[in-house]
C-alpha cells in the first residue's frame, strides 16, 4: 500500500473508532441504568466468586448475555500522606497500616511534554540546562536514550491533492 492510502485508511479508522467509542459509552450508561433498576426489582444474583462481595445482573441480548457486576463498597487504593484519610486509616489499622498499604514517594514531571520541560529548563537553569536534560533522559538497559514514534491522528492537516 502507499503512504497516501495508509493515511487515508488510518484517518477513516480513527474516525470510526471515535464514533464507536462514543456509542459504546452511551450503551454502557443505558445498561448501568437498567442494571440499577433491575436491582431495585430484586433481579440481581450473587457473584460466581463467593469470596468477592457484590451482586451481578445479566443484560440479555439476542444470543448472549453480558454480566454487569455491582461490587461492594470500593476500598481506597491510595491516599495523601498525612491527610485526613491517612489519619483515619492509620488509627483504624491499629499499628498494621504497612501490612495493607505501602508508602510511595516519587517525583512526577510538572510538564505535559518534553518541549515545555526543556523550555522551562533553559529558562530556569540557563547554561546548566543541557546537563540537567541529559540527566533526565529515559534510557534503556544499555544506556541508550529512548524515544517514541507517535502518529498524531488528531492533528490532521488538510492538503491539496497532487
Amino acid at each position: 500500500m502507499s503512504v497516501r492510502a495508509d493515511v487515508d485508511r488510518g484517518l477513516e479508522i480513527v474516525r470510526k473508532i471515535a464514533e464507536l467509542e462514543k456509542e459504546l459509552k452511551d450503551i454502557e450508561q443505558r445498561l448501568q441504568k437498567a442494571g440499577l433498576e433491575a436491582g431495585q426489582r430484586g433481579e440481581h444474583q450473587d457473584l460466581k466468586d463467593e469470596e468477592r462481595g457484590g451482586k451481578r445482573w445479566l443484560a440479555r441480548g439476542s444470543g448472549a448475555a453480558v454480566p454487569l457486576i455491582f461490587t461492594d463498597d470500593k476500598l481506597v487504593s491510595s491516599f495523601t500522606a498525612n491527610g485526613a484519610k491517612h489519619q483515619t486509616i492509620r488509627v483504624a489499622a491499629n499499628g498494621h497500616l504497612l501490612d495493607f498499604y505501602r508508602p510511595v514517594n516519587k517525583f512526577e514531571s510538572k510538564f505535559e511534554d518534553g518541549k515545555k520541560f526543556r523550555a522551562a529548563a533553559a529558562e530556569i537553569l540557563a547554561e546548566r540546562a543541557p546537563a540537567f536534560i541529559t540527566a533526565c533522559l529515559a534510557t534503556d538497559k544499555a544506556g541508550i536514550p529512548k524515544s517514541d514514534i507517535k502518529i498524531l491522528w488528531g492533528d490532521i492537516e488538510d492538503i491539496k491533492p497532487s
